[in-house]
């Protein structure tokens, strides 16, 4: 799954509205929309390496569909996390350094709090 975009002051705004939030969750489950976004996220796997596209190098067609196919479920996964309300998203509640602090330098660790 691609990380939620969580970030933006409009995606906040409505993850803090209990009825949106509820609302949104009530129409993904519908099971129209449910099976449409499933066959949406089935279509955007990976299965094949693209065709040439002329006048291109072959890496070209192959990161053209993979930021495709990486847009797609981005969207997919921050519809299904705005019915999360914020702060509650586990994204949200990672420090993207703590895996890899052991691995940092001494003075790299703990970073000074902004101000």
């Amino acid at each position: 799954m691609s990380e939620a975009v969580l970030s933006s002051h409009e995606i906040n705004e409505f993850r803090r509205s209990e009825v949106l939030r509820v609302g949104l969750k009530e129409a993904l489950e519908a099971p129209g929309i449910r099976e449409a976004l499933q066959a949406i996220q089935n279509t955007v796997l990976p299965r094949s390496i693209p065709a040439a596209i002329p006048g291109n190098h072959p890496d070209t067609a192959i990161a053209h569909q993979f930021y495709r196919q990486f847009g797609v479920q981005q969207v997919l996964s921050t519809l299904a996390a705005m019915t999360i309300r914020s702060g509650d998203h586990p994204l949200e509640s990672e420090s993207p350094l703590e895996e890899f602090a052991a691995n940092l330098p001494k003075h790299l660790q703990n970073p000074p709090a902004k101000k």
